[in-house]
């Protein structure tokens, strides 16, 4: 994937539903759609439940990649997207 485009998701989920929307996204692969490389996901505290970093080699692919497999999880009940551009990059 040459672009390093990155985006944030952030998924609210229905907490009686939050074990199986988990489980499913553990189910996800690393390359879930073409175009679309997993970063990492989250358990957050707030008002969302989960946060997930992707990389997108272009706009559309981010936009099926959360349409077609992030929001069709069942238990997901509200999304936001936030495209993200590297500033600095931090090492230890």
């Amino acid at each position: 994937m040459e672009s390093k485009q990155k985006f944030l998701v952030l998924l609210r989920v229905n907490p009686s539903k939050a074990e199986n929307f988990i489980a499913a996204l553990m189910r996800l692969t690393e390359m879930p759609a073409e175009g679309v490389k997993l970063i990492a996901s989250y358990n957050i505290l707030g008002k969302w439940d989960c946060a997930v970093w992707f990389e997108a080699s272009d706009n559309d692919s981010a936009v099926h990649f959360i349409g077609e497999k992030l929001r069709s999880i069942g238990g997901v009940t509200e999304t936001i997207t936030m495209p993200a551009t590297l500033i600095k990059q931090y090492r230890m």
